[in-house]
């Protein structure tokens, strides 16, 4: 296995994640139209169970489980619980699991109805074999679904520009269309969709120089007036994710 971040990494970058619900809900509702489809194409009638790889602050686990009367489970090497606790407790979710492990060596003692993956296989170096062990935590007949960031085209420019270290810590040659087919392909999977969504993501996540702040002031001027427009086009050159929805069949 290998990581392109650490443990400490996560726990710093997400020490003040918001967890609060209408925040969260604002948030996470974006992505509606594929948490239908993923909902409305399972085998189960109706799914009951859900888990998030590496879930933690468990945003989409909370919002997933209020909306559909799911019941959640966060699988994360993280070793703080506070933030998932914090996250449930604002949605008044009181039946969830935590499960504190590393993907490569936790052996799942039962499968889900449903399995989600945000921003998680981008960070590994072998992000195919990540991606083959979420089908050990899937029921027969159920369904998953996939995101990560898209930082290739014009945004692999913006970022190290302007957000170097964040860029560093995504492995790029995951985020294209051919990773999530092959990926179905190995697996017997059924593609429901498979699509860039989202407008360019302009946000940083370091301190940026005078220089930089010229270049993210602009960047961010500019995008928040045409982001509406490039939303309904989304492309592999500027869209801010790229999403698949499977079935296991």
């Amino acid at each position: 296995m290998s990581k392109i971040t650490t443990q400490d990494y996560w726990e710093k970058y997400y020490s003040k994640a918001k967890t609060n619900r209408k925040q969260i809900q604002v948030i996470i509702s974006v992505y509606d139209k594929f948490w239908d489809i993923l909902l409305r194409n399972n085998g189960a009638t109706p799914p009951k169970t859900i888990i998030e790889m590496g879930g933690y602050p468990g945003r989409f686990l909370a919002y997933l489980a209020d909306k559909y009367n799911l019941i959640p489970t966060s699988l994360d090497f993280n070793s703080d619980k506070i933030k998932i606790e914090e996250t449930m407790k604002s949605f008044d979710i009181e039946d969830f699991k935590i499960i504190q492990a590393d993907i490569f060596e936790h052996i799942p003692e039962t499968q889900y109805d449903i399995v989600i993956s945000n921003g998680f296989i981008e960070h590994f170096e072998n992000y195919q074999e990540v991606l083959d062990k979420h089908i050990l935590y899937l029921k027969q007949g159920g369904t998953m679904l996939v995101m990560i960031p898209n930082l290739t085209g014009f945004r692999k420019v913006y970022g190290y520009l302007v957000d170097y270290k964040n860029l560093k810590s995504h492995n790029l040659k995951c985020m294209n269309k051919h990773t999530f087919e092959s990926f179905a392909k190995r697996n017997g999977l059924q593609i429901l969709t498979l699509e860039y969504f989202g407008g360019f993501p302009f946000s940083v996540h370091q301190k940026l120089n005078f220089f930089q702040k010229i270049i993210y002031r602009s960047t961010r001027l500019l995008f928040k007036k045409i982001n509406p427009y490039l939303a309904k086009k989304p492309s592999k050159h500027y869209s801010s994710s790229l999403i698949c929805v499977y079935k296991k069949v």
